[in-house]
């Protein structure tokens, strides 16, 4: 192993991990329970701590840790290099206010930043894959921070001051912060909402296709809008749930997720297309789509037997209604993988709710992030992070709101569904809080508010003419506000101004996004939610390029800011809402 750099901790007197460290430490493979590995702690700006921790970790683990240390290596040095300029930029080297001084605007500015940095977010979203992980993560943080979970089943006992969060369908989360005042007459309800899932190929409920080429391959569908053509020779994982039998008659749900690639959908290469197909890159969906599982042991690459050409030239002919076990449903490679990550026999697990995902670990490119679902796992991440944020503050002690941050799932299909956003479960979350405090969702609408959170569309340098020429919001230059005419967005003049100047007390740059009059304009939750609930809803998002690839990129600074201005909705809505007089 190579020596220890200077300044390093020995292991005995190892302190805990930075964020920084953690993003590019994550190597396990299996259950989502199990906790990452971790690497000694290292000074995130010490580009030669970094690499030599990487090192070591090659030369002493196994061969799985291997593979994903040398993933992590090729962002490793850009994370420390981001991870020390924003130690500078937001705490300064010498100058960072100690907990709990009463100087406002320090204890103020202490209390924003605390949890506010790109390298949290890239732990967090290095950890998802499937609507399901992002609200496992959003659990474990919110755990981490004192709140309690709320059970739909039982009876909920609230009080001013708690903290709770209730989950639906395990994709879908509600948190709710009851400030410290709280004031049935006064106040109302402060909610930052976003949505836990991004496109992606979702494994179909009969994966297992014919042998081809001497390959295995696997049935999916397209889940949302994704550019499809972004996921072609990336090496992808798995994430998602899956039915196991526990016991005879005995179901249980079990999330997996497999970091390590599994499958890939491979190109064909230029010497096989027409000028046409090269220029087009056109292709089937249905069935040049279709990725290839990279089994261990050379599972998948043998030339096929006899019986497996057979079934090819049937084309998969049969009565699916008799495909009455997994082992027919899914190939026995893929199902040994998924057993092995959740420790289970691969006989017992009856059904699978799995998503691909690129299993390349995300990374920092200099100011930028590169990470697979950032629409909309970032905005995920910043309601629930400033929420957690805003709670550790004197100013939630004093608050007369509830404070409220909820994702919820299928918004890239629709959001019509159990767990979607256009169902009651948001009313139904919000009816039982108010009940177990005194009142009602009818008494205290008028006065609350939502910031409906979902990326918007950044400036892209090639392609700058699908922008509007007055609304181009740029990279790196903060939150950006959503309008648009026909109420594909539910931002009105007054409730953008608001959000102004939230912005403006909470130190957040702003910037403004109309689609142009010969685009299509995308949606997203906001107006479903503020037609649901008849409450006061503005659309704002971080700006970011590719949205909907299998990988996209944003700039840490709006990563930062959108979880800013989370943080001072909650803290400065109420004041500011004292400010406007609306008809």
């Amino acid at each position: 192993m190579l020596p220890t750099p200077p300044g390093w901790p020995s292991a005995a007197a190892e302190p805990p991990i930075t964020p920084a460290a953690a993003a590019v430490a994550t190597v396990s493979v299996g259950s989502p329970t199990a906790q990452p590995s971790r690497l000694t702690a290292f000074r995130p700006w010490s580009a030669e701590g970094c690499a030599s921790a990487i090192f070591n970790l090659v030369a002493s683990g196994t061969a799985a840790t291997a593979r994903r240390a040398g993933a992590a290596a090729a962002s490793v040095i850009g994370l420390a290099a981001l991870a020390g300029r924003r130690r500078q930029q937001l705490h300064g080297a010498a100058k960072r206010p100690a907990r709990g001084r009463k100087a406002g605007k320090a204890k103020r500015c202490a209390a924003v930043t605390r949890h506010a940095s790109s390298a949290e977010f890239i732990d967090f979203v290095g950890r998802t894959g499937s609507p399901a992980h992002t609200v496992l993560e959003s659990q474990a943080r919110l755990l981490k921070a004192g709140f309690t979970e709320l059970r739909e089943g039982e009876a909920w006992k609230l009080e001013p001051g708690g903290r709770y969060f209730v989950t639906n369908e395990g994709t879908s989360i509600g948190a709710f912060a009851v400030g410290g005042a709280f004031d049935m007459y006064k106040g109302g309800v402060v909610i930052a909402a976003a949505h836990t899932d991004s496109p992606c190929l979702k494994l179909r409920p009969c994966s297992k296709l014919p042998p081809k080429a001497g390959t295995v391959q696997l049935g999916v569908d397209t889940y949302g809008g994704g550019l499809w053509h972004t996921w072609f020779d990336r090496p992808l994982g798995i994430a998602g749930k899956v039915v196991v039998a526990t016991e005879p008659d005995r179901l249980e749900e079990r999330l997996v997720h497999v970091d390590s690639p599994v499958c890939v959908i491979p190109n064909l290469a230029i010497h096989l297309q027409t000028p046409e197909e090269r220029k087009a890159f056109a292709f089937n969906k249905e069935t040049q789509l279709r990725p290839v599982l990279c089994s261990p042991c050379g599972f998948g690459t043998a030339p096929p037997t006899e019986k497996e050409k057979d079934e090819a030239s049937k084309n998969g002919a049969g009565d699916s209604s008799q495909q009455k076990l997994s082992g027919a449903q899914h190939h026995a490679a893929l199902l040994g993988q998924v057993a092995k990550a959740i420790g289970v026999n691969e006989k017992s697990i009856l059904d699978v709710d799995l998503c691909l995902m690129d299993a390349t670990p995300p990374c920092i490119m200099g100011d930028f992030v590169s990470t697979p679902r950032i629409d909309n796992v970032l905005s995920t991440w910043a309601a629930v992070d400033g929420l957690a944020a805003f709670t550790e503050s004197e100013d939630f002690k004093n608050s007369i709101d509830i404070s409220c941050a909820a994702s919820f799932d299928h918004e890239e299909v629709g959001s019509v569904s159990a767990s979607g956003a256009d169902s009651a479960v948001l009313e139904r979350w919000l009816d039982r809080v108010l009940a177990g405090l005194g009142t009602k969702w009818s008494s205290m609408s008028y006065r609350s508010f939502l910031l409906s959170c979902d990326c918007a569309h950044g400036l892209h340098p090639n392609y700058a003419e699908k922008h509007q020429t007055e609304h181009q919001p740029l990279l790196g230059s903060g939150v950006v506000i959503k309008t648009n005419a026909n109420q594909r967005y539910a931002t009105t003049p007054i409730l953008a101004q608001m959000v102004r100047n939230l912005g403006k007390r909470s130190e957040v740059p702003i910037q403004e996004f109309v689609v142009r009059n010969d685009c299509p304009c995308g949606s997203t939750i906001g107006p479903l939610l503020s037609a649901r609930l008849g409450v006061r809803t503005v659309d704002v998002g971080a700006p970011q390029w590719a949205m909907h690839s299998c990988r996209e990129t944003a700039h840490g600074k709006d990563i930062v800011a959108l979880q800013q201005l989370c943080v001072g909705l909650f803290r400065h809505f109420r004041a500011v809402d004292q400010s406007c007089q609306p008809l």
